[in-house]
């Protein structure tokens, strides 16, 4: 019930970049396209939490998603709220070697919180930027969520900079100019990069209003060469790429 409820390299290139990368007929090395998903959010002040003011508990193990681990920082902080209440110390991640980031969460509560208003906070420092996903729930005691598999609840769903986000796939033409070869995708707003995927893969892109329209861009690996789609997108969910 939890998991439903609660169920990049930094930024683009610069104009100039970006305008060097798109000449047609280019040889560049392979972009590192990414969203920007920094704001201007200062750290909450979250208080203090007082265990004996609890007589159960419950457990969460929460993964990162990718592409907020890339950003992660021992000042990032998460912390679980029944209504306005916070019911766990604000949690530090461990970021392993191999990129992924956790965070342990020991939620406190009682039998009487049933059908309550669940919010799961988490706090980027560097992306300066608080990613909050809501849900009513009833208090589970001693149930533990994560343990035996990765909970990765979708925090960037609720991204204010960017809230009208859709799912897109990409397709090749019978007779692409390449031999395809670990290429990837991307979609733009201006030099504004909003969604980076692989050619075949369902990807997120990112928008500021539903009426916004995206370049689509493809980056050939065999090539070294960056094409853009011959007509802009709007609501698609699936394109065949037009060179």
């Amino acid at each position: 019930m939890l998991a439903a409820a609660l169920t990049l390299a930094w930024g683009c290139s610069s104009s100039s970049d970006v305008e060097e990368e798109t000449k047609p007929g280019l040889k560049v090395d392979r972009p590192r396209w990414a969203v920007d998903f920094s704001g201007n959010s200062e750290q909450p002040a979250w208080g203090k939490f007082d265990r004996s003011m609890y007589e159960s508990w419950m457990y969460i193990t929460v993964k990162l998603e990718d592409e907020l681990a890339v950003h992660a920082t021992t000042d990032d902080r998460m912390a679980v709220f029944i209504g306005d209440e916070m019911r766990t110390l604000p949690a530090v991640p461990n970021i392993h070697d191999d990129g992924s980031v956790y965070f342990v969460l020991t939620v406190g509560g009682s039998n009487d919180d049933r059908g309550v208003k669940f919010a799961l906070r988490y706090y980027s420092a560097k992306l300066r930027q608080l990613f909050t996903l809501e849900g009513v729930q009833t208090f589970a005691p001693e149930l533990y969520y994560g343990n035996t598999t990765d909970f990765v609840p979708p925090l960037l769903s609720s991204c204010t900079k960017y809230p009208v986000q859709r799912s897109l796939t990409v397709t090749l033409p019978a007779k692409p100019p390449f031999t395809p070869a670990d290429d990837i995708v991307a979609v733009f707003v201006g030099d504004e990069c909003r969604g980076v995927g692989k050619i075949g893969t369902p990807f997120v892109t990112y928008r500021t209003s539903a009426s916004e329209t995206l370049q689509l861009r493809c980056y050939s690996s065999q090539q070294m060469v960056i094409y853009d789609h011959s007509q802009t997108i709007t609501d698609e969910q699936s394109v065949t790429f037009s060179f």
